[in-house]
């Protein structure tokens, strides 16, 4: 039977290579986003509608939610991303001001949701 030697991997070394692995499970931790609330606030104006774009509103692809109901809607938006592409996002307000935000960063899915009083919100992760 042959001699079997252990090896010692010295204790700095092992601190080193935990760090490394922790560094590198925070990378791809799959903990999901903070979700970002896109349209700005405008007091004593309440959000009322949103339209989101595949590109800008002047290209006129404006997109449908997946599965819309009443009081909740989501759009799936990471191929229009990975297509090399941006989502704009379009804001109405009660006053009938209209604000467009350029989602310049790749977000995943934005949702809305209609509150009780039918004011709008709407969150981009």
């Amino acid at each position: 039977m042959p001699n079997q030697t252990s090896q010692t991997i010295p204790v700095s070394s092992q601190k080193a290579i935990a760090t490394v692995l922790l560094a590198a499970l925070a990378m791809f931790s799959l903990a999901p986003a903070a979700a970002a609330e896109v349209c700005p606030k405008r007091p004593g104006h309440p959000l009322r509608g949103v339209d989101v774009f595949d590109g800008t509103p002047e290209e006129q692809a404006t997109l449908v939610p997946d599965d819309p109901q009443e009081s909740f809607g989501r759009w799936s938006l990471r191929y229009i991303y990975e297509a090399g592409r941006i989502v704009t996002v379009r804001c109405r307000y009660a006053d009938g001001h209209v604000a467009d935000v350029t989602l310049s960063k790749q977000v995943d899915t934005c949702e809305y949701r209609v509150r009780a009083n039918k004011t709008l919100k709407l969150d981009c992760r």
